[in-house]
């Protein structure tokens, strides 16, 4: 995502943000500490004398494109005004050292560690500083007083109410790119939230790598729980939507204080990874003891109207054919209506890549396209049950293929990950909430009609 470029006088600089929203966030907290150095918003990246990079470092796919990325932009020290270029993020975080020589393009590296520091970098390098590497074991924080200068639209924000991970599974980097898991408190975020609800923002996303182990770093399980209840009353404030809970830390108290909000909205995010126990225990996921069957008939029986989000992981080391047989007869009694779905990818660093009975790239793939097919039928069949239904939709703007259309999303669609609401009759303003009558569902999307102005 190409974050607002800026300039001072004649001086230009640009951030781009790779990888997920959490990176967002962390790449909305970089760009005010340019602007603290007298820079102005712009639009002409060709034109940057300063060029940064927030890169994501999750998945080798990832470092592929963040490299592509890197070396795209550096052609602009000959072609452009390019005079330095900062890499910042995961990769960084992941590779060390490594980058120096990889990538003797970029002029300073600096890791999740250092990304609250960028303005004192860039002062020491203009000081003459000749320092390229900026990395440590992650430990800042940010607060509701950091600086942040938003590129969301305007009614929609995320709030990051924890960084890093302490869950340690076998296929994942995040705690070494990330650090150990440390939460923001309550008081702070909802200092945050309010502030946000004062610029406009109807809709807030919570974010974390964990959101349901809020609070646990400090001997506090079930945090969660009366942050979603503070936040409830912030006035004006219409959505909270929670992203990225735990398998194992979805309690009957969490789905009862979700079922008596009146703005917590009914969608959750659980990214299971399987359902097969053998698989989730050499995952090394700390929930492989919970059913994921019954938990989802739990979360369905507190909550008839719930949305539920997941991802899952095909081809594992060890997962065999019948394995994924049981994985694809799990989602079809499931039917989730928003999946996400990965190709394992055997990171090195993590224990899984060193896993015997590795799955060959060619089946795993094939599993992948399966399992999305199921997925696009199940989507769709979900989605048929709107029709002729009245619901809230929050209008975004045009449709990005014509400006005879506008879109919007339901309270229970994510922001950039799940499908849209196609508006084919009536006017509307964006960040406007309208009633909207459903007329016909596709794979992922829904078309309606604005009845009313809510």
């Amino acid at each position: 995502m190409n974050l607002p470029i800026i300039h001072q006088g004649e001086s230009f600089a640009a951030l781009v943000s790779l990888g997920c929203a959490k990176n967002l966030v962390d790449s909305e907290i970089m760009l005010p500490q340019i602007l603290a150095l007298g820079y102005r918003l712009a639009t002409d990246p060709a034109k940057a004398s300063l060029i940064v990079v927030n890169t994501c470092g999750f998945l080798e796919s990832a470092v592929e494109e963040a490299i592509e990325t890197i070396l795209d932009l550096s052609s602009l020290k000959t072609t452009g005004m390019c005079t330095q270029l900062v890499v910042a993020g995961c990769m960084v975080q992941r590779y060390g050292k490594k980058l120096l020589d990889l990538l003797p393009e970029v002029d300073i590296f600096l890791g999740t560690s250092h990304y609250g520091k960028l303005k004192e970098i860039l002062l020491a390098s203009r000081n003459g500083n000749p320092r390229k590497l900026w990395i440590s074991t992650p430990r800042w924080l940010h607060s509701s007083q950091t600086p942040r200068l938003r590129s969301t639209l305007p009614f929609s924000a995320y709030v990051k109410i924890a960084d890093g991970c302490s869950n340690h599974c076998t296929y994942c980097m995040i705690p070494h790119l990330r650090g150990p898991y440390r939460s923001r408190s309550i008081q702070d975020i909802v200092r945050e939230a309010t502030i946000l609800v004062s610029e406009g923002v109807k809709e807030i996303n919570l974010i974390a790598q964990d959101t349901t182990a809020f609070g646990m770093d400090r001997q506090n399980e079930g945090e969660l729980i009366p942050l979603l209840e503070q936040l409830d009353d912030i006035p004006h404030l219409e959505w909270i939507r929670i992203l990225y809970v735990y398998p194992d830390r979805v309690t009957p108290l969490l789905l009862q204080t979700m079922a008596q909000s009146r703005k917590v909205v009914p969608y959750l995010d659980i990214p299971l990874q399987h359902s097969v126990p053998s698989i989730l225990n050499a995952m090394r996921r700390k929930g492989s003891f919970v059913n994921p069957e019954k938990l989802i008939d739990l979360i369905r029986k507190h909550i008839p109207a719930m949305v539920l989000r997941t991802s899952f992981i095909v081809g594992f080391p060890g997962e065999t054919d019948q394995d994924f047989l049981d994985l694809l007869g799990f989602v079809e009694r499931m039917k989730f209506q928003h999946v996400g779905v990965f190709a394992f990818s055997p990171e090195i660093g993590t224990r899984a890549a060193k896993m015997a009975h590795q799955v060959p790239l060619e089946k795993k793939e094939q599993r992948r396209h399966t399992l999305l097919e199921m997925q696009r039928e199940i989507s769709r069949q979900c989605l048929q049950k709107y029709i002729g239904q009245t619901l809230r939709v929050l209008i975004e703007g045009f449709h990005p293929e014509t400006e005879l259309l506008l879109t919007g999303r339901l309270a229970v669609q994510a922001p950039e990950v799940d499908g849209s609401v196609i508006i084919t009759a009536g006017e509307a303003q964006r960040g406007d909430i309208v009633q909207a009558e459903v007329t016909s569902a596709h794979d992922y999307d829904l078309e309606a009609e604005i009845v009313t102005s809510s």
